[in-house]
């Protein structure tokens, strides 16, 4: 949705004054980061208007455009914990984002909006002598609508059902062990390091367990995802996880086809595999939660071209029909706890 268009939607609200339009180009351009002077208290603050925030009739996400979203209170509170929402809110802010100019460039969109031009001036005149803060609603705003919200990456936003689904299980006693496959370009890298950040989780890749040469036989290829080397990923990774104990693990170089020196791994409360055939039936009783990431093929594609496009004919040709051999032939999806389309 354009920006404009954003910012027609918002003007509807009652009681919706030029500071709240100010306020969310604001936002549009540089993000939340204003609130997270003291992590600690921004914490506390949370878990209070959580907390006490009633049924306001608002959607979970409301898409303010450039990349962010304000996820709305009232419904996050049964979903997703505050500590969870916190962190995403506070990673989020890190991002450097806004320009000062592109901002006031924005501000020109207030005059689109019917409000008197000479208020507009009037205001706009004021707020530039006071440097461009950030503001908060209006009184008219907060009194009709009671505005309740954190502004965090949209890329995070779209991952919400995965968030929730992993808080589900604070009380589960053992290590979280958590798969990730899915269709290539559906996301699964993305998804595993946002998990692995706002969880500081440890993070295998199964991009690193590719069969060596050795084991390439006719008979291993036509099994469908025979072309990971399960064995030694369940041997290195999830028994070690399953048993408590450290994880050494080797990524197999296709370059060189051959191991890289080990790598010791302290298992941590939340761990993740992520990668294609890593919900292969032989792995999938290792894991807490299996989730699985799928798109529409339009969307796989122009995604692949624009990750490799030299290469975008070998992903077409070879390993997307692997892969959605193996999907259909091992029940990745109907296997997996939570589905979710990107």
């Amino acid at each position: 949705m354009e920006l404009a268009d954003i910012l027609t939607r918002e003007a509807r609200r009652p009681g919706f004054q030029i500071r709240d339009a100010v306020k969310l180009l604001y936002q549009n351009e540089f993000g939340g980061g204003h609130l997270i002077a003291d992590p600690k208290a921004a914490l506390e603050r949370l878990k209070s208007e959580m907390a006490g925030c009633g049924d306001t009739g608002e959607a979970l996400i409301t898409d303010i455009g450039n990349g962010v979203v304000r996820v709305n209170l009232s419904p996050a509170a049964g979903k997703v914990a505050p500590e969870t929402l916190f962190q995403i809110f506070a990673l989020s802010s890190k991002e450097k984002r806004g320009d000062l100019e592109r901002f006031k460039a924005k501000l020109a969109l207030l005059y689109g909006l019917g409000f008197d031009p000479a208020e507009v001036d009037s205001f706009l005149n004021g707020y530039a002598a006071a440097g461009y803060p950030m503001l908060s609603h209006s009184e008219s705003y907060r009194t009709a609508n009671k505005p309740a919200y954190r502004v965090i990456a949209a890329e995070y936003a779209r991952f919400l059902d995965v968030f929730s689904g992993i808080d589900r299980l604070s009380r589960f006693k053992g290590p979280v062990v958590i798969g990730i496959d899915g269709m290539c370009a559906a996301g699964k890298s993305t998804l595993g390091a946002a998990l692995a950040e706002v969880y500081d989780a440890a993070l295998f890749h199964a991009d690193d367990y590719f069969l060596p040469a050795a084991l390439r036989t006719a008979e291993r290829l036509s099994e469908p995802g025979g072309n990971l080397h399960r064995e030694r990923l369940l041997s290195e990774i999830l028994l070690p996880l399953a048993r408590g104990e450290k994880v050494v693990t080797r990524r197999f170089d296709c370059g060189k086809m051959a191991l890289e020196p080990p790598i010791e791994h302290t298992p941590r409360r939340i761990n993740i595999v992520e990668g294609s055939y890593s919900l292969h039936p032989e792995l999938r009783d290792f894991y807490t939660l299996k989730i699985a990431l799928r798109t529409a093929p339009d969307t796989q594609l122009r995604r692949l071209k624009a990750r490799d496009p030299m290469r975008v004919n070998d992903y077409v040709n070879r390993w997307v029909p692997l892969e959605n051999r193996y999907f259909e032939a091992c029940g990745v999806y109907a296997a997996a706890d939570l589905v979710i389309e990107t």
